[in-house]
């Protein structure tokens, strides 16, 4: 497992090592490695040290470009003997998994894109969904020994569908910042907080969004972030790329993204709802 200390790939870790399976883990921060290695797990000293003495190699990193650099760079993943196996639970674009794979196979290598479709909180306990993509025989292999110990697994189809699924479900999800145009509505209406997100739980308007953002976002709180308006930016730029890819229009999500780029660019490293600072 490599870079453990991303919150989503730490909590798919934890589940690993938790169900008695042998882990190597490596992370650029030696005290993130030492977390994982009191639980019971292995160190490694590189990612190309890790990748020789494991059967399924895992990683989850914040770009593509982490990604290449990680799986195809000098000492990396890919550097090792002939054969292994590959999961990315990375969230990247089609065209790095495509070429990712290809790579792989050059190599005897499989392939596999695991996304994750919650937050940090279903990760670490077991109940993240995982949309798994590449090739079936794989999958299948590792579904129940593996996979099921990581989160709640379905097989969407190759690589591509698989970071589609994921790159739509971002979009979809990440559209529900408009949470925090609601909320300041709320607050100009001078409706109280607990009242807001009471009766808005029990409404049609409800979202996983909201649930985990309202009631920061009421408060103004966007320094404990979630999930980084740097990384909501990054998820919507690649779903558009996406679509523009497939010659659609989404004109609504396009305009997200352009909120999301002039909020960055202030408050990148907050709460993705700091979107509300820029109202």
């Amino acid at each position: 497992f490599y870079r453990a200390s991303a919150k989503m790939g730490a909590g798919i870790c934890s589940n690993i090592v938790k169900n008695g399976i042998d882990v190597v883990v490596y992370d650029i921060n030696p005290a993130n490695v030492q977390k994982f290695v009191d639980m019971g797990a292995s160190s490694a000293a590189t990612v190309k040290e890790l990748a020789a003495q494991v059967d399924v190699c895992i990683t989850c990193v914040p770009m593509p470009k982490d990604a290449k650099g990680v799986l195809l760079g000098p000492d990396g993943v890919f550097e090792t003997p002939e054969g292994g196996v590959h999961f990315d639970l990375s969230t990247l674009d089609i065209e790095t998994v495509v070429m990712l794979e290809a790579e792989a196979a050059k190599l005897g290598k499989k392939y596999l894109v695991i996304p994750m479709g919650k937050g940090p909180a279903f990760a670490a306990d077991g109940t993240c969904p995982l949309f798994g993509g590449g090739d079936k025989a794989t999958y299948d292999k590792y579904e129940e020994c593996l996979l099921k110990k990581m989160g709640k697994p379905a097989y969407i189809g190759d690589v591509k569908a698989g970071c589609a699924l994921k790159l739509i479900q971002n979009l979809m999800g990440m559209l529900n910042a408009v949470c925090s145009e609601s909320i300041k509505l709320a607050k100009l209406a001078n409706i109280p907080k607990e009242q807001f997100i009471e009766q808005i739980s029990n409404s049609g308007a409800f979202s996983f969004q909201f649930k985990n953002t309202a009631s920061g976002t009421f408060d103004e709180d966007f320094e404990h972030p979630v999930f980084t308006v740097n990384l909501a930016f990054k998820d919507v730029r690649l779903g558009i790329e996406m679509c523009e890819s497939f010659g659609q229009r989404v004109p609504m999500m396009s305009r997200a993204r352009e909120v999301f780029a002039a909020t960055a660019e202030k408050y990148g490293e907050e709460n993705f709802t700091a979107t509300f600072k820029m109202l």
